[in-house]
């Protein structure tokens, strides 16, 4: 039985943005990017250093909604962000 959420990591590679071809019989696939250090702005509005990655998602949106897949897409970020939230 074909898998519903499939995750493609080429970022392992150092490969650091892909689009990822959805497969027949799948709901959603994420791509995901190697981190690389980028100048960002900081909360206190300075500038740093911070380590950033790119991932994306291509879904089947007569399986997944967009809008549920944006609301997944938010939790990850958060919890990459800040990994302490997995304990709770």
């Amino acid at each position: 039985m074909p898998g519903t959420f499939t995750l493609s990591n080429l970022g392992m590679f150092g490969v650091d943005r892909f689009d990822a071809i959805l497969p027949p019989g799948t709901g959603a696939i994420m791509a995901v990017g190697a981190s690389q250090p980028s100048v960002v702005a900081t909360k206190d509005g300075r500038i740093g250093m911070r380590s950033q990655m790119q991932v994306n998602v291509t879904a089947d949106h007569r399986v997944i909604y967009g809008s549920n897949l944006a609301s997944f897409l938010q939790s990850l970020a958060q919890i990459i962000e800040d990994p302490k939230d997995l304990t709770l």
